[in-house]
């Protein structure tokens, strides 16, 4: 069982969602949700301000990719800038309902992205996630 997991999607229904399957199913611990990416670097700057044996950080964030004010792409992108080089790199994949195939063959070519999972996030979606993690 993980002890944090971060979710980064702007529909507060999936959050609750989300927040139910990862608890109900002992996937983690807690569970750190934010409904924008700008919300959740934030988080990761304040956590960074503290000492590293008060920061509580995820080992994987579930990342939405079509949000509005910055995408799960814009995210990526700022978190590997300014976040990564500091802390020990979490898992990360993609949770989102996007059709378009150019999103996960960019996914596929992101070194950081574990995986790319279709919602509703289910028990069997992270049955296979975590057969990736070990």
């Amino acid at each position: 069982m993980l002890n944090n997991v971060m979710l980064i999607d702007d529909d507060d229904v999936t959050i609750m969602i989300c927040e139910l399957r990862l608890t109900k199913s002992q996937f983690c611990k807690n569970v750190i949700s934010f409904l924008s990416a700008n919300e959740a670097l934030d988080y990761y700057k304040s956590q960074l301000a503290l000492p590293a044996d008060k920061q509580v950080l995820p080992e994987l964030i579930f990342l939405d990719i079509n949000m509005p004010e910055k995408s799960g792409w814009e995210f990526l992108s700022e978190f590997e800038k300014d976040v990564l080089p500091q802390i020990k790199a979490p898992q990360i994949a993609i949770l989102s309902s996007t059709v378009d195939p150019e999103d996960t063959e960019k996914a596929s070519y992101n070194p950081h992205l574990m995986g790319f999972i279709n919602k509703p996030l289910t028990s069997e979606s992270l049955a296979k996630f975590k057969l990736l993690m070990h």
